[in-house]
């Protein structure tokens, strides 16, 4: 937060998806979300003004971390930050009043066990061209084995037969086996190209999605 978002980027638009309600205050406007929907946009005292369930979720952050925070910072912003989070907390809402109001901003998340099925991987693999690069990295690999094999079974085959010279043992070794780093290569870069593609076509959906809502609000 010090050295790269109020540093290196001070000059540039950051958009900053966080819980962290401490670093809220040095940010010029603030989009709330619950369930998928931006609630309101504002900067941090108007929010803390006009919106209960944002004094909520202060407050229930100030009652759970206290004065033991981890990541002290040392710039004049984050300390103003942390006193002004502070004095919202002194005249705060009982937690087990927020806790057991209907539309409280913070729900207890839900998380999948055991065997999801294959959903997530197709849609994974959908993202720009996914099923071309990992088709192309299992075939790679998949002619990798078959060349190690056929290396290995050409060496134990051979290396007792007069009628082979050792340079032509050798020579088809060498040739097999960098025939065989071609398609190690091959399947490298093909799963770093479909990590790399999926992810930015998730990351643009996603922020693609932010905007939609926030041009619909």
């Amino acid at each position: 937060m010090q050295e790269y978002i109020m540093g290196a980027l001070f000059s540039k638009t950051v958009l900053l998806v966080t819980h962290q309600v401490d670093f809220l205050p040095v940010f010029n406007c603030i989009l709330l979300m619950s369930d998928g929907q931006i609630l309101s946009a504002a900067p941090f005292h108007e929010l803390l003004s006009s919106n209960k369930e944002f004094r909520d979720l202060v407050n229930i952050h100030k009652d759970t971390v206290g004065a033991k925070r981890p990541d002290q910072l040392v710039s004049h912003k984050r300390k103003k930050s942390i006193q002004e989070i502070n004095n919202v907390g002194r005249d705060k809402q009982p937690i087990t009043e927020i806790a057991s109001e209907v539309d409280q901003l913070i729900k207890k998340e839900e998380r999948e066990t055991g065997n999801t099925g294959l959903k997530p991987y197709l849609l994974y693999l959908s993202q720009n061209k996914g099923f071309l690069y990992a088709s192309i990295s299992a075939l790679s690999h998949a002619i990798f084995i078959a060349g190690q094999v056929s290396q290995n079974s050409w060496m134990a085959a051979k290396i007792q037969d007069p009628e082979v010279s050792l340079m032509k043992l050798i020579g088809v070794y060498l040739a097999t086996g960098f025939g065989t780093i071609f398609f190690l290569l091959s399947r490298c870069i093909s799963l770093v190209v479909l990590g790399i593609e999926s992810s930015r076509s998730l990351f643009s959906q996603l922020l693609n999605s932010l905007f939609l809502h926030q041009c619909h609000s």
